[in-house]
């Protein structure tokens, strides 16, 4: 029976990180996939056959095999066919100068030394002008450049405007950890497919007015990705503690941008933030080639660097940017629409605060000397037929 296609709905998407219990995820897009990147083996004999125990011209009487030692005419040494080749596929032609052919009998691989060939009718092949030169298509070898990774990408609305600590790049929801950087892995799940290994990427979202915001986070994943036929169901059936009820989700129509004006900007018209991390693997190579079932799992996956970037965009720039590098400081205080206290939801007003200084959670005060910690590496101004003339300035920070 074939697998039915299962609704946006009955897919549930769970992340934990490591030893915190899982949260579902508010989310209204998921999508996930897996690559690796693969590389052809080539070496400039791949595509030449010669055969080196013939000392005259090679005659073929109609349909006839013979079996040939591959490597230079005339008695060379033999050569093995190399390793860059997985495959000579029987019926493969080989072409020659004069315009004639011959076919490979059997299969050949690899480290093979002989070659057995069929013609299909009289064929004359001249020991100097043809038989050093015959040329044949193979199949190729393909060696891995890199390890197996997976990538999740979702798009979800922030639960009352808080980070999960799935999506914390900075390790600053601690403060007590040192160093001051979260490398911890996350599990998780989404629909039937299950991960025990994933690491967040880049965590961003963005705003316009009068429009809800949608955070996207972007994690690698590691290992095995295991399929677990009713796991969904098993998800909604058997653990309801990890359901949360949706009580707000930030809204740019009170959300507020703060020191827009250290880079020109007076009245923002939107904006967007990212965090990125460079995630570098740590993955030992097993002698055999093949680790396990669980496939390539890194044994530390570090971060190389953070960069924390903020993009706005409003009715003018500042042109004069310094050849040192122009500081400035914004912070983003996401906000909900702001409902009467009488309903339930959308209505805590101010939610969380986004600084440059990559001080997601903490509620300590930036201290002085990061007052300005940012520095702003691009601005523009355009302007189009049926618009108005606005600026935009991008201000980034190397958080790590």
């Amino acid at each position: 029976m074939a697998k039915p296609f299962y609704r946006y709905e009955d897919v549930p998407l769970l992340l934990a990180s490591e030893g915190q219990e899982p949260v579902m995820v508010f989310a209204n897009r998921a999508s996930i996939s897996a690559s690796q990147p693969l590389e052809a083996k080539k070496f400039v004999e791949d595509y030449s056959i010669s055969f080196a125990d013939v000392f005259e011209d090679v005659e073929f009487k109609g349909v006839e095999v013979k079996d040939f030692l591959l490597g230079p005419p005339g008695g060379g040494p033999g050569m093995k066919i190399p390793s860059s080749v997985e495959l000579i596929k029987s019926g493969q032609k080989i072409a020659y100068p004069n315009g004639q052919a011959l076919y490979v009998e059997e299969d050949a691989h690899a480290g093979d030394y002989h070659i057995k060939v069929r013609s299909t009718g009289d064929t004359f092949l001249d020991i100097e002008t043809d038989v050093p030169y015959g040329e044949i298509d193979v199949l190729r070898t393909y060696a891995a450049q890199g390890e197996i990774r997976g990538r999740l990408n979702i798009t979800y609305y922030m639960n009352t405007g808080n980070i999960h600590s799935f999506a914390d790049l900075t390790g600053l929801m601690d403060p007590t950890i040192y160093p001051q950087v979260n490398e911890t892995k996350i599990t998780g799940s989404l629909g039937d497919y299950k991960f025990n290994d994933a690491y967040l990427t880049e965590m961003s979202f963005s705003a316009e007015p009068f429009q809800v915001i949608e955070t996207n986070i972007d994690l690698d994943i590691y290992g095995k990705m295991e399929y677990v036929e009713g796991w969904s169901e098993s998800v909604f059936d058997n653990y309801p503690c990890v359901r949360e009820n949706q009580l707000t989700v930030p809204h740019a129509m009170n959300t507020k941008i703060y020191g827009a004006n250290s880079v020109g900007i007076q009245y923002p018209l939107s904006f967007s933030y990212s965090i990125y991390a460079n995630q570098i693997p740590e993955i030992p190579v097993p002698i055999s080639g093949y680790a396990d079932d669980d496939g390539e799992l890194p044994v530390r996956v570090a971060k190389n660097e953070v960069d924390i970037t903020i993009d706005l965009e409003g009715e003018k720039l500042d042109p004069f940017l310094k050849i040192t590098g122009q500081r400035a400081d914004v912070t983003i205080s996401l906000s909900d629409i702001g409902f009467d206290e009488n309903f339930t939801d959308n209505n805590f007003g101010k939610l969380k605060e986004f600084k440059l200084a990559g001080n997601l959670v903490l509620p300590d005060a930036v201290p002085e000397e990061l007052e300005q910690y940012g520095v702003v590496d691009q601005d523009a101004l355009s302007v189009s037929e049926g618009g108005f003339l606005r600026g935009r300035a991008s201000v980034r920070q190397a958080y790590r």
